[in-house]
């Protein structure tokens, strides 16, 4: 950038000059055009779901996205990013509290999602999934052995039977970030306007990155399917990993791709997005796999 060119005593001028100016430091004006940049590129992508919506709002389509994984990782950002110039009419976002005693058995797990699917001409976003029982329930000691295991069995032929087979155009999204980038997210959050996100599972995350480690490596392994394959999204990269998700949704349609591709590049980033089995080398050669707990300490039956 061009403040390498300068030297230290030149470098403090500007800064002095830009704060009197603009009361920002050349640090943050160049955060400013950087993400300015990523809008403007994030921008193109918007522009091209609005033309695939008006492609297809006659077609009977029906889109799952489900976004999952550690807090902070920018489920609910990556949805406000993808859709805040899509038609309202044509999404739904659905987020859960904690389930109900109800809701807690295995009959009614997936029912609990269920009720929420897309109707025909609709994208729902799922902002955490049916796979909370693997991941949040599991490394936090929410739920027992037996939960774990049974959801574990069936999972994989729910969203055949529920999903693939009802005609729905299914997106899971797993959003991958770093421990540091977590801990810079969670800090954040306490300062600002968004201390509401904050939960006492928020302040464990840390303390339990090696369980959510061991729940991300179980459900890759396990539950990555030819009919529902996970797409892991680096999410360290917010405006990057919503563009990411545009161009899996527009992909959906193989004919109005087809079309907009034409004006815009709808091949997958593949510094962004990794299949499950490279996600799982890549925590392999990073040493994630080794420091990950062994087994989770689940909660006692009733």
């Amino acid at each position: 950038m061009w403040k390498n060119k300068l030297t230290s005593s030149q470098e403090e001028k500007l800064d002095k000059y830009l704060f009197q100016m603009f009361w920002l430091n050349s640090k943050q004006i160049e955060t400013i055009i950087r993400e300015r940049k990523e809008l403007d590129f994030l921008n193109n992508y918007r522009w091209a779901l609005s033309l695939w919506a008006e492609y297809t709002q006659d077609t009977k389509q029906k889109i799952i996205v489900t976004l999952d994984w550690r807090d902070t990782a920018g489920k609910g950002s990556n949805i406000k990013r993808v859709t805040e110039y899509f038609d309202i009419k044509r999404h739904n976002e659905v987020a859960f509290w904690i389930p109900t005693a109800k809701e807690r058995f295995e009959d009614n797990w997936f029912k609990r999602y269920q009720k929420y699917f897309p109707k025909p001409g609709e994208v729902t976003f799922f902002d955490r999934s049916w796979y909370n029982r693997a991941w949040v329930e599991a490394a936090m000691w929410f739920c027992t052995e037996e939960e774990y295991n049974r959801f574990m069995a069936n999972v994989s032929e729910f969203e055949k039977t529920q999903i693939i087979d009802k005609k729905i155009d299914f997106i899971k999204v797993y959003l991958s970030i770093t421990k540091e980038t977590q801990k810079f997210r969670l800090k954040r959050r306490e300062q600002d306007m968004k201390r509401w996100k904050s939960s006492f599972i928020d302040k464990q995350a840390q303390e339990k990155w090696n369980y959510y480690t061991l729940a991300k490596a179980n459900i890759l392994k396990m539950t990555d399917s030819e009919h529902a394959p996970w797409m892991v999204l680096d999410s360290n990269e917010k405006w990057l990993s919503a563009t990411e998700i545009i161009i899996a949704i527009i992909n959906t349609s193989e004919e109005v791709a087809k079309i907009i591709s034409k004006n815009i590049d709808l091949t997958p980033n593949p510094k962004i997005v990794r299949t499950a089995e490279q996600e799982l080398e890549r925590m392999q050669q990073a040493g994630d796999l080794d420091k990950m707990k062994p087994n989770f300490k689940f909660k006692q039956a009733a």
